[in-house]
């Protein structure tokens, strides 16, 4: 059964052509705007944000569901046409019907016979990396062959694209989606690790004495006092924030805590509000996923260098890698809400950066992150983190393959697994679909399935 069908949201009593009848650009919160369209390959209908989709569910009439059950009901006017929709009693007028539309089938040309797709040896560029052709590279090619097709037919859907990155060579660059080579692609949690790095590169700098150092000072000029001030909390270091061992009210995966990320959001400064939060455990004892914990550093590095992160970031980070094509606004508050102070990569660059972790900070012979910092990143602090990477494993037949990843929304995943010498990037649209996808997004099935054991 593929993912599609295991969480089919088609309404076999309404058309595309009926859903057709919603399109278009609308009002929708904080002065912003979204757009309404309509998926021909699943019969779907999806709110659009930043080319990230939404499902919206059809219930009956012009009522549908978000992903979240809320209610989106869709109105009309005098001649029966539909010119905004209501949101918890809220209205959001229509501004356009005249829309561009999102590529929603994986590739249009293959979606009714992928059988016919055929493997290409990535394109040779001025990147920096090497290329070769996959069947040289694994045991069982053919697998990870199946798996792009499996992909083309739309078995996992939203996949916009996969990269392995093996014994230094790329082998597999595949787009879907009307994703392509140039395509920047929003990054969501997975840009928290490079947060790390640029802490990393400020201690090299000397505008931080060291992960060791209590966190609070750095921000004493920013902000005059703290809530729950105590001993525990005075006693946090960098460290307990890289490592997530903050011992705040902060667990993103808990709707109960003060800090989880839905909350933070609804502050006006996210980095106040993350230092603000009572203490909950000892800090340095236990690990706990905080997205305030991962902006609060980026902050740091701002306050410690006294220059934006994003610039700070270019000179430290991209330039020394040749990493031009990008996109990044880092400003950790509400203005912020629909961009998350995420950064936006091409998925090659991702592959660059994880092989500079890979061989130890280095790219192309060059130290760009201290040898002693890419170690450190993924020492084992907790049985979860290093640097703010996760460690992450698939236990298959018995064998345990072992990775350090990056994760974020939609099923941004980077990961390496040093026993093999290899690097994948997978990026995606699957946005706030974990429920749909049994607790996960499609990487997590098809790494399992189709390119570990393609190893042996």
């Amino acid at each position: 059964m593929s993912l599609i069908q295991a969480h089919n949201s088609t309404d076999p009593s309404i058309s595309y052509q009926e859903l057709l009848e919603y399109e278009g650009k609308y009002e929708y919160v904080s002065g912003s705007t979204l757009k309404i369209m309509a998926s021909s390959m699943d019969t779907t209908l999806y709110a659009v944000i930043d080319k990230a989709k939404y499902p919206l569910y059809h219930v009956k009439d012009d009522s549908f569901t978000n992903i979240d059950d809320t209610p989106v009901i869709f109105q009309r006017n005098d001649q029966d046409i539909i010119n905004g929709y209501t949101v918890n009693g809220q209205l959001f007028e229509l501004i356009t019907t005249d829309i561009e539309k999102l590529v929603m089938y994986p590739r249009k040309e293959l979606f009714n016979h992928p059988e016919d797709y055929t493997y290409q040896i990535p394109k040779r560029t001025n990147d920096g990396l090497e290329v070769r052709n996959i069947n040289n590279a694994f045991e069982k090619p053919g697998l990870i062959k199946k798996m792009v097709k499996q992909t083309i037919k739309g078995k996992y859907p939203d996949v916009h694209s996969i990269l392995i990155y093996k014994d230094n060579t790329l082998v597999l660059e595949e787009y879907f989606y009307g994703y392509d080579i140039n395509t920047q692609h929003q990054l969501r949690s997975a840009t928290k690790v490079f947060i790390g790095s640029l802490v990393g590169l400020a201690i090299e700098a000397g505008a931080i004495g060291s992960e060791q150092d209590q966190l609070l000072p750095y921000f004493k000029d920013e902000y005059k006092s703290f809530d729950h001030m105590g001993k525990q909390k005075k006693s946090i270091t960098i460290q307990d924030f890289l490592t997530y061992r903050h011992g705040l009210d902060c667990e993103n995966n808990n709707p109960e805590s003060e800090g989880n990320e839905q909350q933070m959001m609804e502050s006006a400064d996210w980095v106040k509000y993350t230092l603000d939060l009572p203490v909950v455990h000892q800090p340095g004892e236990v690990s706990s996923y905080c997205t305030g914990a991962a902006l609060t550093l980026g902050r740091l590095v701002e306050l410690a260098t006294d220059k934006p992160l994003e610039e700070f970031a270019d000179e430290h980070l991209f330039k020394p890698m040749d990493i031009t094509n990008y996109d990044w606004r880092f400003d950790p508050d509400s203005s912020s809400r629909q961009t998350f102070s995420q950064m936006y990569l091409q998925p090659r660059d991702l592959v660059k950066l994880a092989t500079m972790y890979m061989n130890g900070g280095k790219w192309q012979g060059k130290q760009i992150l201290p040898e002693n910092w890419a170690r450190k990143t993924f020492e084992v602090y907790t049985s979860e983190f290093g640097y703010l990477w996760e460690h992450k494993y698939f236990v298959i037949d018995g064998k345990q393959y072992n990775s350090y990843m990056a994760s974020g929304n939609g099923g941004q995943k980077i990961n390496i697994w040093p026993d093999y010498n290899m690097i994948t990037v997978f990026t995606g649209g699957s946005y706030n679909s974990y429920e749909l996808y049994g607790k996960s997004t499609p990487p997590n099935y098809m790494i399992p399935k189709y390119i570990l054991p393609a190893l042996d």
